[in-house]
């Protein structure tokens, strides 16, 4: 004979957050030169108000969506001069990969997660509202991705009546080209038959201090050498947007699998994190 308890509600449970079996991973199946997905959020049995009944239980990534909009509508209250892309960088920058056990966040089978399990990691609630720089995504960085991706000019202006006239595809459109769009991630494909790569980074200063500091962190795996020009960024009254390049070198005669890291700018109580990836 069995014997049926009442339910419980287990509170506080550990490890999470956990990378649950359903959801989205990368490379994207587009172009390996751009780091998908983006980020990760609570998915698993989420209750929430429902309509045939007075509340519901859905597990999915239609449930990590409204976590995120939810978050990115608070970013934009504090915020309202803020654009989609800032307000993306500004979660992306702010995610944790440690999970409530001070470990790394794992997969559903136990792993350590990587970029393609979570992307920049599990969302955070306070941290987007003030992350001290944020990576702002033009209008021409994504017109250029569709020349990158093998659209002509003439082409892109049937698709977007916004184009401005004076917008040309670049004479050097490749897919390598995707790498310097202005993203809060960097990925670069096929990296171990190029020995040294070369992209380039925008950030503005949204922080509280208009005269503020910034150093590199770097944390890059075993072989790979990754310089930043400058290490350091000084941003003032006047000078709210600095540039910095990175240069991605190995002395690995070849790459067996891919390979992930962290660029982080810091300056007192901002992080600023960007997860990189460089593919086989």
């Amino acid at each position: 004979m069995g014997t049926i308890l009442p339910t419980v509600t287990i509170i506080k449970y550990k490890p999470a957050p956990m990378v649950a079996i359903f959801s989205s991973r990368g490379p994207s199946s587009l172009s390996k030169n751009i780091l998908k997905p983006d980020i990760a959020a609570p998915g698993v049995n989420i209750v929430a108000a429902g309509t045939s009944s007075p509340y519901s239980m859905k597990t999915g990534t239609s449930m990590s969506c409204p976590h995120v909009s939810g978050l990115a509508g608070s970013i934009k209250s504090r915020n309202p001069t803020w654009s989609a892309s800032a307000i993306r960088s500004a979660i992306m920058t702010s995610a944790t990969q440690i999970n409530n056990m001070k470990g790394p966040i794992a997969t559903d089978l136990g792993l350590i997660a990587t970029p393609y399990d979570y992307g920049a990691g599990g969302i955070t609630t306070t941290e987007p509202l003030q992350p001290g720089l944020v990576y702002e995504t033009s209008t021409i960085d994504y017109l250029n991705f569709l020349c990158y991706i093998g659209y002509n000019t003439t082409t892109i202006k049937v698709i977007s009546k916004t184009v401005p006239d004076s917008f040309n595809c670049p004479k050097d459109s490749t897919r390598d080209h995707i790498s310097n769009i202005n993203y809060p991630s960097i990925a670069i494909s096929n990296f171990g038959g190029k020995g040294s790569v070369n992209v380039s980074r925008i950030v503005t200063n949204v922080g509280e201090e208009e005269e503020i500091v910034y150093s590199a962190v770097v944390n890059a795996p075993s072989g790979v050498k990754v310089q930043l020009i400058p290490e350091k960024l000084q941003f003032t009254k006047r000078s709210k947007k600095q540039s910095y390049q990175v240069i991605f070198s190995s002395n690995l005669t070849s790459l067996k699998e891919d390979l992930f890291g962290f660029i982080t700018w810091r300056s007192g109580k901002y992080s600023v994190r960007s997860p990189f990836v460089l593919t086989v």
